[in-house]
């Protein structure tokens, strides 16, 4: 029963935004007015064929290291002219690849010799954050996210800096190998400066997986080790980025949520790769706005996922299909030992986006990913060992889910009466960045967090410095728990239980979402159930709960907490919380 009223809600509340949108909106031309009579691509790209460029894998830098935040150019695919973008270290698009080692600091220098904006007309100066002259002087802040860092060094959104000046971030690397990646976190616009490149991966080494042939498990390494980072993206006729997705919303507003039409792979419009006849290790990055893909072979071949977020799993998964949100990383190993010379086999994706956000931008499944094509030669040969950890020379097993001394009940909620265009607004707990009371975890503590989902979005939810372990997912009733809990105005914490509203049996974790995670999908109607545990000052050397100032003076402390749909986050989809010794 609560599936219909669940799917009646969706269609009902998606209709009456495209009604009000209706209502307000003058006539229209072009391709607003095929939006209004049911175009499906909204601003469409140009038609693209897929497979025709090569993959790019980017270079890749290790020890100290000094890069710039700057303007760059990049041709997305061999029919587009080449486009203006952004990026790290004079990369056409995006960032190279960072390697350091756990135990060994790295330290990070980054210049801001950006001019205006890449996307000024599409700053909102009413989002908290932005301003006019985030257009002309963007302000920038970068994240290692995943990374245990002290407050002053995890780029906190409000401590930016901007053109002109330099920022240098220190990282002590003091945790387990693991798929890190940086990217902007600037308040207000960081759905903007990532969209224009600022992300890269950080790949965190140890003295197991090393990278190279001497990794304790033999995976494949060097060459047969390949980050994918995955973004989809839209384009101009002229092959630059265009940012829109809703012709119906002005250009400089919110929209909810930018959604690409074309899927890029470092960079590339579902580029080709060849491989040769053996094991490739696969370094998985979602750096899409919004999307979520669900990520298999066309001929259905098995493969391995032997870690996520925050390092390798006990063991490793074999699976013919695995699934990414924004902001998650999956490692995968894939066997293209029957691939003869000439022959390919496609990565696809089936995922498509809700169906109130596909009715409201015509969004549709984007199915090309990577097409790889054998050349016969003969590679890595060794298959994955039955265990990656807990065993001889190997870290340690994943340590037991402990019990929680206490629950966190935390809302992901969605307003459609807001006064603004569009009238859609995100927020945690019914409250915005700055609305007190935050959450403040005890040092030492572990906590369960149900996180209750009442909007129509798949949410992937973020928390700086710790990681998670999921425990379950279950549906609820989410009339009757609207119904009985009213929510109040915005800036009213808004948080009900919601046992009394369950339904149906708690669903287990897929099996590749068993280890330490950092971000973790909490799909529409239904609670998302996770265990952090929040380590002390002695635990991490150093107080996480220490004031420090941004470099405009700002007294700050504490880390943040959010919705990795950038444009959510970029909305009140972000929450401050500290690690103190009372808690709250």
């Amino acid at each position: 029963m609560s599936r219909n009223i669940s799917r009646r809600t969706l269609l009902t509340s998606s209709l009456g935004l495209l009604a009000a949108v209706n209502a307000v909106t003058p006539p229209a031309t072009g391709r607003a007015r095929a939006a209004l009579l049911g175009d499906p691509r909204t601003f469409p790209s140009p038609e693209l064929t897929s497979y025709v460029d090569e993959l790019t894998v980017p270079s890749v830098v290790r020890g100290d290291h000094t890069m710039a935040i700057g303007p760059s150019s990049h041709r997305f695919h061999r029919a587009l002219n080449p486009a203006p973008t952004w990026s790290y270290g004079g990369a056409e698009y995006f960032g190279p690849t960072i390697e350091a080692h756990s135990g060994e600091p790295t330290q990070l220098t980054f210049h801001n010799t950006l001019g205006r904006h890449l996307f000024a007309a599409d700053v909102d100066p009413t989002l908290e954050g932005a301003s006019e002259e985030s257009r002309v002087r963007p302000p920038v802040s970068v994240h290692l996210h995943g990374a245990v860092t002290t407050p002053d060094m995890d780029g906190h959104p409000e401590d930016v800096f901007l053109p002109g000046t330099s920022r240098t971030y220190q990282h002590q690397n003091r945790q387990q190998a693991a798929n890190l990646w940086y990217h902007d976190h600037s308040m207000g616009i960081t759905r903007l400066n990532v969209h224009a490149g600022l992300a890269g991966m950080y790949l965190l080494r140890d003295q197991f997986d090393t990278g190279d042939a001497a990794n304790g498990w033999n995976l494949p390494s060097g060459e047969f080790e390949i980050p994918l980072i995955l973004a989809d993206r839209r384009f101009h006729d002229d092959g630059s980025l265009n940012y829109r997705t809703l012709t119906l919303v002005p250009q400089g507003r919110w929209d909810g949520g930018q959604i690409g039409d074309r899927l890029t792979v470092n960079g590339k419009v579902s580029p080709y790769h060849h491989v040769a006849r053996g094991l490739y290790r696969f370094r998985v990055l979602n750096a899409s706005n919004f999307r979520g893909y669900n990520l298999f072979f066309s001929n259905r071949m098995p493969f391995w996922v032997i870690g996520n977020d925050g390092g390798l799993l006990d063991e490793p998964v074999l699976t013919t299909s695995v699934s990414v949100t924004s902001g998650e990383r999956t490692d995968l190993v894939v066997d293209f030992s029957g691939l003869r010379r000439g022959d390919h086999v496609e990565l696809t994706n089936d995922q498509a986006v809700p169906p109130a956000v596909a009715l409201a931008s015509g969004a549709e499944v984007l199915r090309d990913v990577v097409r790889f094509i054998g050349t016969g030669a003969r590679a890595h040969a060794a298959r994955p060992p039955a265990r990656l950890r807990g065993g001889a020379r190997q870290p340690p097993a994943l340590p037991a889910l402990g019990a929680p001394e206490r629950t966190r009940v935390v809302t992901l909620t969605q307003d459609l009466k807001l006064r603004r265009w569009p009238p859609v607004g995100m927020s945690l707990n019914n409250l915005c960045f700055s609305d007190d009371p935050i959450a403040t975890p005890r040092q030492g503590s572990t906590e369960l967090w149900e996180i209750v989902n009442t909007t129509l979005d798949d949410h992937p939810i973020h928390l700086h410095l710790v990681n998670m372990r999921l425990v379950n997912r279950q549906a609820f009733d989410l009339v009757g728990y609207t119904l009985t809990n009213p929510r109040p105005k915005m800036g009213t914490p808004w948080a009900p239980p919601p046992d009394k509203f369950l339904t149906g049996r708690p669903q287990a974790p897929q099996p590749w979402e068993s280890g330490p995670k950092d971000t973790v999908s909490c799909p529409p109607n239904m609670v998302t159930r996770f265990l952090a545990r929040f380590p002390t000052a002695d635990e991490l050397g150093f107080d996480p709960d220490a004031k420090f100032h941004s470099a405009h003076g700002m007294e700050l402390q504490g880390y943040v907490w959010h919705c990795h749909i950038l444009d959510h986050e970029d909305d009140c989809m972000m929450a401050r919380y500290r690690l103190a010794d009372v808690p709250d």
